[in-house]
């Protein structure tokens, strides 16, 4: 499995499927990954709206991203039509 791979990777739990949400604006994904890439817009920027490398806000911080990421369990589901789907 490449590294990207392993960063979009989908997760269940006991069969049922995992979502992530972000706990600033409630976006959701299937991947833990895209949540955390998502997540790095609402940490701490400079004043010129930039994150500065090796600050203790600069990207990857495994720890930081993780407290604005909710883990949900999908326990019911239906079928809905391509329609129903919002940006299709």
């Amino acid at each position: 499995m490449s590294l990207l791979e392993k960063f979009h990777e989908e997760y269940e739990c006991d069969g049922d499927l995992v979502l992530f949400r972000c706990t600033e604006c409630s976006r959701t994904s299937l991947s833990l990954g895209s949540i955390h890439a998502h997540c790095e817009k609402h940490r701490g920027y400079t004043q010129f709206n930039h994150q500065l490398p090796f600050t203790k806000t600069s990207m990857v911080d495994f720890d930081a991203l993780i407290e604005y990421t909710e883990v949900l369990c999908v326990k019911q589901t239906h079928e809905i039509s391509l329609n129903e789907v919002e940006g299709m």
